[in-house]
């Protein structure tokens, strides 16, 4: 008897990755990876074969396969290697991992058909009467609504007597209906060509090649010639961008080039457009515009993949399971498909163009595209009395209006004020859950807010330490701003963006003459009409506790200059002399990259180590420090060659009335995996400790 190990799909069984099937002898043909029907207590469940057992060393007795899916395209051998080693790499549960495979918030559902067939056996009344009613093929609910309450030993009993047959049907239950586009609504007549040489590029992808392109117009031509390459040689093609945003503009750009439909797949489809994009990836050759989620499709016959932006922090998903590194997730899937992957970027992250030159485990191409952009840097320091905005971007702001030309300001801080502190006694409100400066929001309802949290609470009559009735609303968020820029600028539309506006706000922006928000304007700075763009503070972006924020830093305002179609971009900064400011001035990536990888190596940091983090969480902060220290004692007794430090506290170190404390391993030798960190964590933590240790490996970044 061969048995089956099967994942099923939305049904968690707690402690359990899999649950074991026999196979009947009907079935045996089918392979791992196949889609099925299973019985779970007295309902039916979808499920993916993800390995099968050829001996009988399962003693007790399974429950059968009931079907093999035809309409749900099968995983192939590359898809459920990369899920393990999903997994496997990152500490994920294998059951987790193997639904992502599944479009984000589907709801299936197995709708169960019988049938009679034209054959004579013995029956039992009860029998008799439900084959007699199976002489059209009906739904288990309408027979039993036909011929009143039969138990399921019945039908079963009948289907082993070979009087009727059954079959199985997937149906979608669809949630509220949402305005968003799946495909391309307008295709060319026929294949563009952009005369873009690529034979020299198609003679190296025999192995990852970095794509280092500063201009967005010219790397996107050349994915629209790699892909019509592979398209036309018969293959599936795949591209992944880091936002929704993103990838919907770079449909824009394809619809003129390209005669046959392409996909989108991403977060804001609905169940039914998600699963027929899911479908058609497992059935047909296609071309699919997608976020990372993309990466996890069951494509049969795919034939390249495509990362734009590789750099971009977005990639990095580290908050729920399965937790993972999108490009490095990309790479993998190209390994095990033994297909080309390109990585484009405007300038290329540290960890990956160092593993193109001083590794050589990537082909490197660049193509000279120097983009001349006004960058003017305003010190913050020689400032005075000039509450919100400096005289010079007030000019700029103002000569872009008389031209009807779009300023756009990003400001990585939300609300209004983003701490109220007493004048009398200096006392800053906090939330008391989390120990972080409570933020002032006057667009709702005018509450305090903890943005870790959510707590909220109504603005201070009376300080709580020396009744002190005089407070100052002091830094400023977005909200504080646009309020600025309405009182100031009376005669134009301002715009906030604090959020990822879906694709139907589209109208906003471009009814809007200055558009103010946190980073989620990016997507938005290729306005035809964009004259100018002020990055409100540069530091907020650079001092902060993390190694990786100089490169998030200048990845950013590279990226901002690779598709800003504006005339100047104004950098107001504290610290003009910091080496991303100069190297973003000058345009100089090599300079940038020297000065960073030095950095890096005289403190061991990635790419010269492999970073692990482990954040030691609880309710009682002695403790949580205590676990810390027993970790990294056992940490350095067993390897030496690790260089372990902390616990230290983990910024915010209280959120939700649980203290942080984070230890941070440099492994130079790559000799520890998610799996050890579980065990060691396991090993070390006090019985009935309430302590909880999170693992991130292959970190990009600290910052989480």
């Amino acid at each position: 008897m061969k048995v089956a190990k099967v994942i099923l799909f939305e049904t968690y069984i707690p402690e359990r990755d899999f649950l074991y099937y026999s196979i009947p002898e009907e079935f045996s043909y089918i392979e791992i990876g196949s889609p099925v029907i299973v019985p779970l207590k007295k309902s039916k469940k979808i499920g993916y074969i993800w390995d099968i057992l050829e001996d009988n060393s399962i003693e007790y007795n399974l429950q059968p396969i009931h079907a093999r899916l035809t309409e749900v395209p099968s995983l192939g051998t590359p898809l459920i290697n990369l899920v393990n080693w999903v997994s496997d790499y990152y500490g994920n549960s294998l059951y987790r991992t193997a639904n992502y495979i599944f479009p984000t918030g589907i709801d299936l559902d197995v709708k169960r058909y019988l049938v009679a067939k034209d054959v004579a056996v013995d029956m039992t009344k009860k029998q008799e009467k439900v084959f007699i009613s199976l002489f059209e093929e009906k739904t288990v609910e309408e027979l039993k609504k036909e011929v009143g309450k039969i138990s399921e030993s019945v039908i079963n009993e009948l289907i082993k007597k070979g009087a009727i047959e059954e079959r199985f049907e997937i149906v979608i239950k669809e949630k509220a209906p949402r305005k968003t586009v799946f495909q391309s609504e307008k295709i060319s007549d026929s294949w563009g060509n952009l005369e873009i040489d690529m034979d020299n590029i198609l003679k190296i992808v025999n192995k990852p090649l970095l794509l280092f392109v500063e201009s967005q117009k010219k790397r996107w031509k050349m994915y629209f010639e790699l892909l019509k390459y592979f398209y036309q040689k018969g293959k599936s093609v795949l591209l992944v961008f880091p936002t929704i945003k993103t990838l919907i503009k770079f449909g824009e750009f394809l619809s003129d080039l390209v005669p046959v439909p392409f996909y989108f797949y991403h977060g804001l489809l609905t169940e039914a457009q998600a699963y027929r994009v899911y479908k058609i990836a497992g059935t047909e050759r296609a071309i699919i515009l997608s976020t990372t989620k993309g990466l996890f499709l069951p494509f049969n016959n795919l034939g390249v993949i495509i990362v734009d932006q590789e750099e971009n922090e977005f990639y990095d998903i580290r908050e729920k399971e399965p937790k993972y590194d999108g490009v490095k997730v990309a790479l993998k899937r190209a390994e095990f498909e033994g297909i080309p992957i390109i990585l484009g970027s405007s300038s290329p992250s540290i960890r990956d163009f160092y593993q193109a030159i001083s590794k050589k485990m990537f082909n490197f191409v660049r193509i000279p595209d120097l983009i001349k952009k006004k960058i003017t840097i305003i010190d913050l320091r020689r400032i005075r009395n000039e509450d919100f905005l400096d005289s010079y971007s007030t000019k700029r702001i103002n000569d872009n209006m008389r031209i009807k030309r779009k300023v756009l300001i990003l400001l990585n801080r939300l609300g209004f004020s983003t701490y109220i502190q007493c004048v009398d006694c200096g006392y800053i409100f906090m939330c008391p859950h989390c120990r972080s400066p409570l933020v002032f929001h006057q667009d709702e309802d005018k509450v305090l807010k903890c943005h870790y949290c959510g707590f909220t609470s109504l603005p201070p009559t009376m300080c709580p330490v020396c009744q002190g009735y005089n407070f100052i609303f002091g830094g400023i968020g977005t909200e504080k701003l646009e309020r600025y820029l309405v009182k100031t600028f009376k005669n134009y539309k301002v715009l906030r963006i604090d959020s990822e506006i879906e694709l139907q706000g589209e109208s906003l922006i471009k009814e809007a003459d200055i558009i103010v928000g946190t980073k989620m304007i990016e997507p938005w700075l290729d306005l035809e009409d964009a004259g100018v763009l002020i990055i409100y503070n540069l530091d907020n972006f650079i001092h902060i506790p993390d190694f990786s924020m100089p490169e998030k830093a200048f990845n950013m305002l590279n990226r901002i200059k690779s598709f800003f179609k504006g005339e100047e971009i104004i950098l107001r900064t504290y610290s003009p002399s910091h080496y991303v400011v100069k190297a973003i001035k000058s345009n100089s990536y090599g300079t940038f990259l020297n000065y960073e990888l030095k950095l890096r190596k005289s403190l061991f940091y990635p790419p010269f180590s492999i970073l692990h983090q482990i954040i030691v969480e609880g309710s009682d902060e002695d403790e949580v420090v205590d676990e810390g220290k027993k970790m990294v004692a056992i940490l350095e007794e067993k390897y030496a060659d690790l260089e372990v430090l902390g616990p230290a506290p983990f910024y915010p170190y209280l959120i939700k009335d649980k203290f942080r404390y984070q230890i941070l391993i440099k492994d130079r030798k790559g000799i520890i995996e998610s799996r050890m960190l579980k065990n060691i964590c396991e090993d070390s933590k006090t019985p009935f400790s309430n302590v909880k240790f999170i693992i991130n490996v292959d970190m990009k970044e600290t910052n989480l």
